[in-house]
């Protein structure tokens, strides 16, 4: 019983625990990508998330600064520095350049 009150206090007193990877949260910032190569791989602070098709319904991201990248072996990758706020809803549209041969 001791413990249950404890629980209960510390998720009041807002020590709850931290949400799962892969969560949304109410402070994150949702970005909206499209591409002209719809199998271009996304890139965020250098870490591969998914191909763009893959993200249709949007990507959450922690508010602040990062790298955005789209990379596709036949095309010219590109590269955004992004300034996210807390809850923001950004579109992005990204044409990527065809590689001549």
């Amino acid at each position: 019983m001791r413990r249950a009150g404890l629980v209960v206090a510390c998720a009041l007193a807002g020590c709850g625990v931290p949400p799962a990877p892969g969560r949304v949260t109410a402070s994150d910032a949702i970005l909206y990508l499209q591409s002209n190569v719809r199998d271009a791989a996304v890139y965020l602070d250098g870490r591969f998330v998914a191909p763009i098709d893959a993200l249709g319904r949007g990507m959450a991201v922690e508010p602040g600064s990062h790298r955005l990248e789209l990379r596709h072996e036949d095309y010219y990758s590109s590269y955004l520095e992004l300034e996210l706020r807390r809850a923001e809803h950004k579109r992005l549209a990204i044409e990527l350049a065809a590689i001549l041969p």
